[in-house]
């Protein structure tokens, strides 16, 4: 999924049953396999 909000910003989703959460992120293009990281790990925080 890309969205156009301006630089830096990302948009990452999980389902977790029939709810779709979306998660709002920014970093700079150097910081993305970071910033991918602590998406998932903050996902892996939310119940199923």
């Amino acid at each position: 999924m890309r969205e156009f909000f301006g630089p830096g910003w990302r948009v990452y989703y999980i389902q977790r049953g029939d709810v779709l959460i979306v998660m709002l992120g920014g970093g700079e293009k150097s910081s993305q396999p970071a910033d991918i990281a602590a998406a998932v790990a903050l996902s892996k925080t939310i119940e199923e």
